[in-house]
């Protein structure tokens, strides 16, 4: 189940969530997702980070 929730930032906020977010290559409401988990799973050691992205696909032979 996907819930959705809204954040009001400030400029100063907002500028430096979009800054972590280019350094990191997420997109700023990937890098607020990335950010909440991290808070969520440092004040709770027991929570296990689940696997946010895809499997790596295996490499197509290049053999001819």
């Amino acid at each position: 189940m996907i819930h959705r929730i809204r954040i009001v930032l400030d400029q100063v906020e907002y500028d430096e969530l979009v800054r972590l977010s280019m350094k990191e290559l997420r997109a700023p409401a990937d890098q607020a997702r990335h950010i909440l988990r991290q808070a969520l799973i440092f004040s709770d050691p027991s929570l296990e980070p689940q696997q946010t992205t895809a499997p790596k696909q295996p490499e197509a032979s290049h053999d001819a």
